[in-house]
């Protein structure tokens, strides 16, 4: 079976199914019947002019002329015999979700990197180098505090929904092929559908598993109450600990 080809350039992609174009944007999918394409005609070396039966003009572009050219190729081969002369009354747009862009990922890192370095030049050179060495430490060492209180908070957040709506189950354990444990622990909703539960420290064959009815990938196993409170009060410390340090640190150059 041959896959699919894809015409991409930047942020927009045209996927080449058997019975039509699929043109994916940020947050928005166009669907292009097949049979209701007239033709295609190349309009430069890396973009294609489609012309639907009603006369309708749709512009795609590829990345390069290697790969617009055998698009076109294989846009022209799977084109029906017989087309549809409602044209662009046949095409559908949809919203989507939008992807988060690796661009967009990459210039969010710079920016962040930016600031900080500029963060740290400017308290080193308006207060000292100690003081600059104090920012340069404690800023990504808030940022984790953050990070992990933000963890924290969710954790908590599930472990109250489990205790006011949650479904306890039995779950059994996986198991790689060659027959060693994989230490996660399988279990099904009420509609059928499989989740897997983490447990590493977990030996047993089986355990039990409390599930969110509403939302059953939010899960864990059962603990007794008291190993519930001393483990989140606990950790709840170690994070105020780490948030506390971090907080000092960020305003110890300006005492």
């Amino acid at each position: 079976m041959i896959s699919p080809q894809i015409l991409a350039k930047g942020d927009v992609s045209t996927i080449l199914t058997p019975d039509s174009l699929k043109i994916e944007r940020f947050k928005e999918r166009k669907k292009i019947p097949l049979a209701a394409v007239r033709e295609v005609h190349p309009d430069g070396d890396k973009a294609l002019k489609i012309v639907l039966t009603d006369g309708v003009v749709q512009r795609i572009e590829g990345g390069n002329p290697t790969a617009t050219g055998m698009f076109l190729t294989a846009l022209e081969a799977a084109l029906p015999e017989e087309r549809d002369p409602a044209g662009s009354a046949l095409v559908t747009t949809e919203a989507t979700t939008g992807e988060i862009k690796m661009w967009w990922v990459v210039a969010g890192i710079a920016a962040v990197l930016l600031a900080y370095g500029g963060y740290v030049y400017w308290v080193g050179h308006t207060y000292g180098v100690d003081e600059g060495m104090f920012a340069f430490l404690s800023v990504p060492w808030l940022l984790f505090s953050l990070l992990c209180a933000a963890a924290f908070v969710s954790d908590i957040s599930d472990r109250v929904v489990l205790a006011r709506r949650g479904v306890t189950v039995l779950a059994a354990q996986k198991y790689y092929p060659n027959g060693k444990q994989s230490g996660y622990y399988k279990f099904t909703d009420t509609m059928g559908n499989e989740y897997s539960q983490h447990a590493p420290r977990r030996s047993t064959e089986n355990i039990h598993v409390v599930y969110d009815p509403q939302r059953p990938s939010r899960h864990a196993p059962t603990e007794t109450l008291l190993m519930v409170v001393l483990k989140r009060t606990f950790l709840g410390l170690l994070v105020g600990g780490c948030l506390w340090l971090g907080v000092i640190g960020i305003v110890y150059p300006y005492r």
